[in-house]
C-alpha cells in the first residue's frame, strides 16, 4: 500500500492499493475511488462487534475497499478541519484512540474497541470507551486542527485537557484528576478535570476541539440572527 496526504488545513488522504490489497473505513469518510474497486460494508466481530462500535459512538459498520484485478486508488476525507496522521504500528506497538479519531486502515491492522471502569474517564470528557489500533499495517487517524504531539520519558507526565486528546501509547498511564482550586473549577472555563498522561509513550492532541467549535458557532446559530 501507498499513500498520499494532500492539503493543509483539511486534508485528505489517498491510498494506492494493489491487487490483493485492501484497507477498511469508518462509514461517511469516502471521497471517491476508482471503477475497478470493490466495495464491501460488513459488521466485523459479528453483532457483539457491532454493539460495541455503537456504545462508542463510532459507526456499527466498516467499509472495506479492495483492488482485485490492477491497482487501485481510494480518497478519504476527515470530519473536521485539521490533519491527518499515519500511524505504523512496527513503530508505535497498540495505540489508544479518542473515539471519533479513527480514519481508516490496513486490513491487517486490529481495530477495536475497549472499555475501561475507571469512571474518572468519564468524567474527564472522553467516556468509558476508547477505540484501539494494533497489530502489523498502518493506521490512519484524524487530528483537528494541528497536532502537537509529546514523547514522554518513563515516569514523565504531563497534565492535558482530555478534550485534546487525540491518541496515545498504550504503554502510557491514563489517570483523571480534579482541576486544583474551587475558583480555577468553577470560572477557568477549561472543565473540572485534567488527565495526567505518564510515560513512556508518544501522546498525540488536538488544537481544535468539537466542543470550542460549537461554542464559538452558537452565537452565529441563533434564531434571528444573520
Amino acid at each position: 500500500m501507498e499513500y498520499r496526504i494532500h492539503g493543509s488545513t483539511m486534508q485528505t488522504l489517498e491510498v494506492i492499493i494493489a491487487p490483493g490489497e485492501c484497507v477498511f473505513s469508518e462509514t461517511g469518510c469516502l471521497i471517491s475511488m476508482t471503477p475497478g474497486t470493490n466495495m464491501e460494508t460488513h459488521a466485523p466481530g459479528g453483532l457483539g462487534g457491532m454493539l460495541r462500535r455503537a456504545f462508542s459512538g463510532n459507526s456499527i459498520m466498516l467499509n472495506y475497499f479492495r483492488a482485485t484485478h490492477d491497482t487501485e486508488t481510494v480518497q478519504f476525507t476527515t470530519r473536521m478541519p485539521g490533519h491527518i496522521l499515519a500511524l505504523p504500528l512496527h513503530n508505535y506497538g497498540r495505540i489508544i484512540t479518542q473515539r471519533h479519531a479513527f480514519l481508516c486502515a490496513q486490513e491487517s491492522v486490529e481495530f477495536g474497541v475497549e472499555a475501561t471502569l475507571n469512571v474518572g474517564r468519564l468524567l474527564g470528557g472522553n467516556g468509558l470507551v476508547f477505540t484501539y489500533l494494533d497489530g502489523d499495517g498502518t493506521g490512519f487517524i484524524s487530528i483537528d486542527g494541528e497536532v502537537i504531539h509529546h514523547d514522554l520519558e518513563r515516569g514523565e507526565s504531563l497534565l492535558v485537557h482530555p478534550g485534546h486528546i487525540a491518541a496515545f501509547s498504550a504503554t502510557m498511564d491514563y489517570k483523571v484528576q480534579r482541576m486544583a482550586g474551587v475558583q480555577n473549577m468553577l470560572f477557568g472555563g477549561d472543565g473540572l478535570y485534567l488527565v495526567r498522561l505518564t510515560g513512556p509513550g508518544r501522546l498525540w492532541l488536538h488544537s481544535l476541539t468539537i466542543h470550542n467549535l460549537a461554542h464559538v458557532l452558537q452565537e452565529y446559530t441563533r434564531t434571528g440572527r444573520d
